[in-house]
């Protein structure tokens, strides 16, 4: 799938101007190797003058001159030395900070996206972006970056020296860029577009990868190492496929180049040895000729050589900076801090819709008083979830108004308002640090207020199976919890952030029924005073609640007490039945 910002392309000027921006922020070690790079390409202009003053004094036999000069001649390679060594410690240093800078950019950027930017991308391709695409980028700044520099800054010198040595010879040299010029314009867009696809490929090639862990226990469970492997697999020829045509591209224009090269060396050579012969240049200068001509089309060369590198860090730059750029980011206009509030939610007329096409909200319009325990049901896929997403303003409605305590929440600061939230989820998200560490996320409770929040709720033997208690070390996602005990980490994540308004989003739905009476008899204690909405399947969760909002198909079909619902024979009352869960009630 190729996404919208993905179609956008930055020209390579922009790319290496903004690139250019960051390195400046390291003005310091940027100038150093400014001059260390026109050092050395000084020295590798004058080394091949003083060769030619060298032969003639040979064939004029000087030989105290040749001596003087072979001995500039390596006073000018010991003068590159240290100034090749400079370059080499502060280029990596330079592009170690400005690849960190990068990822620093591109990772504030994915917090402050909207939830809908990664419901539409793959995390691996996302990982991709950041990771891959920074670390090609890297190799091109710390070696390829100075070679270009100083290729460049070696074309124009060396133009400029055999200009002064003889016209002649000059024109000869230069007469086949014309033939290089019209080679490189007609390759370099075919060349970056097939390197654009290696980029892509390879994204797609960390997707499938990041799919596969993560998903390995449902790939276990229902057999399917195969079909997921296939799958693994085609990515991944298709990235060796892009890779091999980007090659064989670039193999087919170094070819070109190298003999273009031999072709104008030639040249030179043929008219300069004529001009030897009858007198017009000395062989010293000749040799100088051939050895600028060289330092003339080397540099050319090596441009061909490092094309791939380059074009693979101008693609991954652009994808960057797409996503530094193209990611739709927040347009939250200038929002007043939220107040404290009490909780009172309305909705009123509120129509949303994922795509812009198919309506997941039609018109749904309700009031839940501040302190109230309201539970939204109804058939999967009726937009109970979207509620509460657009209540947490992960996304924002297409019309209508969502009012707590009479504010317009899209006109509140989005952190002061959510800080006064919490959401439990069907399955929720833990960290790889201590079990103390997942809870007191997202707030400032102590290692005291847990203990006794713990107490409190009648669960302080939850975590005592644990080596450690709540200062264990959790695996991956909690992969070392039962989960029982990762919900309660969850609850107790949301409990002690102490909100005005706290979500129960099919919180207890793959717990046994035990810990589920549990964790229900603690949430009773824990929700007293607060505004709870919870969102349920297994309707028993529903039995201590104020009143209920039944939704299907994006609209409220009914609203109001429990003990009234199930008497009207309405929707409410046949899922119980459907459910055989009525005798709870």
């Amino acid at each position: 799938m190729v996404y919208e910002d993905e179609q956008k392309q930055i020209k390579d000027f922009e790319k290496v101007r903004r690139l250019a921006s960051h390195m400046l922020k390291y003005k310091k070690e940027v100038v150093l190797i400014a001059l260390s790079i026109l050092t050395s390409t000084a020295v590798t202009m004058l080394a091949p003058y003083v060769l030619g003053l060298s032969v003639n004094s040979i064939t004029q036999e000087k030989f105290t001159q040749t001596a003087e000069f072979g001995a500039l001649y390596g006073a000018l390679y010991v003068l590159n030395y240290f100034a090749e060594n400079r370059r080499s410690y502060l280029l990596p240093v330079v592009s170690q900070k400005v690849i960190k800078d990068l990822r620093d950019e591109c990772f504030r950027t994915l917090q402050i996206v909207p939830i809908d930017y990664y419901s539409k991308r793959e995390a691996g391709r996302i990982m991709s972006y950041v990771l891959n695409d920074a670390e090609a980028l890297s190799d091109f700044l710390t070696f390829q970056l100075p070679q270009v520099l100083a290729g460049f800054i070696g074309v124009i010198g060396s133009i400029a020296i055999m200009l002064y040595l003889n016209l002649s010879l000059t024109a000869i040299s230069i007469s086949v860029i014309p033939a290089l010029a019209l080679f490189s314009f007609a390759l370099q867009g075919k060349i970056r577009k097939n390197f654009l696809e290696t980029r892509r490929t390879i994204a797609v090639v960390t997707a499938r990868l990041q799919e596969a862990i993560s998903g390995i226990r449902v790939i276990k469970a229902f057999s399917k190492e195969r079909e997921i492997s296939k799958r693994f697999d085609e990515a991944n020829v298709n990235n060796m496929l892009a890779n091999l045509k980007a090659n064989r591209l670039t193999s087919s224009f170094n070819s070109v180049i190298l003999v273009i090269e031999a072709f104008g060396i030639a040249l030179v050579l043929f008219y300069g040895s004529k001009e030897v012969l009858s007198g017009e240049i000395t062989i010293g200068l000749l040799v100088s000729f051939l050895a600028y001509v060289q330092g003339f089309f080397n540099p050319i060369i090596q441009l061909s050589q490092f094309y791939n590198s380059y074009q693979t860090a101008m693609v991954g730059l652009e994808r960057i900076y797409r996503l530094i750029d193209s990611a739709p980011k927040s347009d939250e206009k200038p929002a007043i801090p939220a107040p404290e509030l009490k909780g009172e939610i309305e909705f009123q007329d509120v129509h949303f819709s994922y795509d812009g096409k198919t309506e997941v909200l039609k018109g749904v319009s309700f009031v839940i008083p501040s302190g109230s325990k309201v539970a939204i049901v109804g058939p999967t896929g009726a937009g109970k979830s979207t509620l509460v997403n657009i209540l947490l303003k992960f996304y924002k409605p297409t019309s209508g108004r969502v009012l707590v305590d009479g504010y317009d929440i899209f006109s509140l600061e989005t952190k002061s308002y959510r800080s006064q939230l919490a959401v439990v989820l069907q399955e929720p998200f833990l960290f790889s640090t201590t079990v103390f560490d997942n809870i007191r996320f997202g707030s400032k409770t102590t290692k005291e207020e847990v203990l006794k929040t713990l107490k409190e709720l009648e669960l302080e033997d939850i975590f005592s199976s644990l080596p450690q208690g709540i200062d264990t070390q959790l695996t991956e996602r909690g992969g070392n919890l039962s989960e029982g005990q990762k919900q309660v980490v969850s609850f107790l994540r949301a409990i002690v952030r102490k909100p005005k308004i706290i979500i129960l989003d099919e919180a207890t739905s793959q717990l046994d029924p035990f810990t589920e009476s549990r964790l229900q008899k603690a949430l009773f204690k824990a929700l007293s005073g607060r505004t709870s909405i919870i969102i349920a399947h297994r309707l028993s969760t529903v039995k201590t609640c104020d009143f209920v909002i039944y939704i299907d198909n994006g609209k409220v079909v009914e609203m109001g007490p429990p003990s009234k619902l199930v008497n009207s024979d309405g929707r409410f009352a046949k899922m119980l039945k459907a459910f055989s869960d009525s005798s709870a009630f």
